[in-house]
């Protein structure tokens, strides 16, 4: 009988010990599953570099000047950066516009995703999308030929589009103006 006993003592014991050891190991896949995805957003330094060595590149002036915003355009968490080169008015601009230039951040640089020419600001970052990325409105006026329109710059998976003046214009009911987004460069 004291055998009996403590054979079941011994049963009851092991039970315990394996429903503790299944517990805890439910605990620990839970609380090592798969790591949450922590996006750094690159500094505004790491950004003026980029931007140093793109002026470097096109053997920019060292007097160049543009403004810039961070926007993140493609919603990954990292913002990606936009400038508008606007002097030496010769080496970015003609009478039509200036030359903007979107850089994509990546895990710890930018690089140039799309140069588009000629812009004038105000431009508005729409809350709408194409591809993942925001679209760009802006007005494309000025040119001789031409007349005004206000367009949609869509993302087509790779850059946005170069020239402006070529993209179909926004319908008539749709005015730069009834669009929800962030304005730059005004």
């Amino acid at each position: 009988m004291t055998r009996h006993i403590m054979f079941r003592l011994f049963l009851v014991s092991v039970s315990m010990t394996l429903a503790a050891c299944g517990t805890v190991q439910q605990t620990s896949r839970a609380s090592h599953g798969p790591p949450k995805q922590t996006v750094a957003d690159l500094s505004d330094g790491v950004f003026q570099d980029a931007v140093k060595m793109y002026l470097d590149a096109c053997k920019g002036p060292q007097s160049s000047q543009y403004e810039y915003s961070r926007e993140d355009l493609d919603g990954d968490g990292r913002r990606e950066g936009i400038i508008l080169l606007e002097s030496p008015f010769y080496s970015w601009c003609t009478v039509d516009g200036c030359r903007m230039v979107i850089f994509k951040a990546e895990e710890k640089q930018f690089s140039v995703l799309s140069e588009i020419s000629p812009v004038r600001g105000p431009l508005l970052l729409s809350d709408t999308r194409t591809n993942g990325w925001r679209d760009i409105v802006m007005r494309v006026s000025g040119r001789t030929g031409w007349a005004a329109k206000d367009v949609a710059l869509k993302f087509n998976g790779a850059t946005y589009p170069k020239q402006p003046a070529y993209v179909e214009p926004l319908p008539s009911q749709v005015a730069m103006a009834n669009i929800n987004g962030t304005q730059l460069f005004p």
